[in-house]
């Protein structure tokens, strides 16, 4: 079995214009996206559910339902006094999708290609906060975004 790390392996683009379809994304949606991925150094994007118990009298096994799920999404971004992409990009109430290739693919850099796996997250900003400033410190910022869809997780690039 290989590990790896994501550095130089995968690659992240946002857009503020959503797919057709978030489990089918076009290779023009994607490749219409800003890619972001030099400029970010961390993201979270994470989905969980949870089990509603549901014991009974009868037994002293306790038994479950499934219940709702929900997501969260929140990424760090380098800041860039050339060309600010990422905080332009991502302005409190900016809508949009972030494309998240975490093994990379054959598109251009590193960028998912049909028939390839990629993860959609619909976002909407709801923070976006720049880090102190300090001395020998690269300039950062913080995003934290609702998820207003459900992502689809394992999306399959379409032509």
């Amino acid at each position: 079995m290989s590990r790896i790390i994501p550095n130089e392996q995968s690659w992240i683009g946002f857009s503020a214009v959503m797919p057709v379809s978030l489990a089918a994304p076009k290779v023009s949606e994607i490749n219409a996206a800003t890619d972001i991925t030099c400029l970010t150094s961390s993201v979270n994007a994470s989905s969980q559910g949870n089990a509603i118990p549901t014991p009974q009298l009868c037994t002293l096994f306790e038994t479950s339902i499934a219940g709702t799920s929900s997501a969260t999404f929140t990424a760090d971004f380098y800041r860039d006094d050339e060309a600010d992409t990422a905080w332009e990009a991502m302005t409190r109430g900016k809508k949009g999708v972030v494309y998240i290739s975490r093994f990379g693919g054959t598109g251009a850099n590193k960028s998912p290609a049909i028939g390839q796996k990629v993860e959609v997250w619909p976002v909407q900003v709801t923070s976006r906060t720049a880090a102190p400033l300090a001395s020998n410190t690269p300039q950062t910022f913080s995003v934290t975004c609702s998820v207003p869809v459900e992502p689809k997780e394992d999306a399959v690039v379409a032509s």
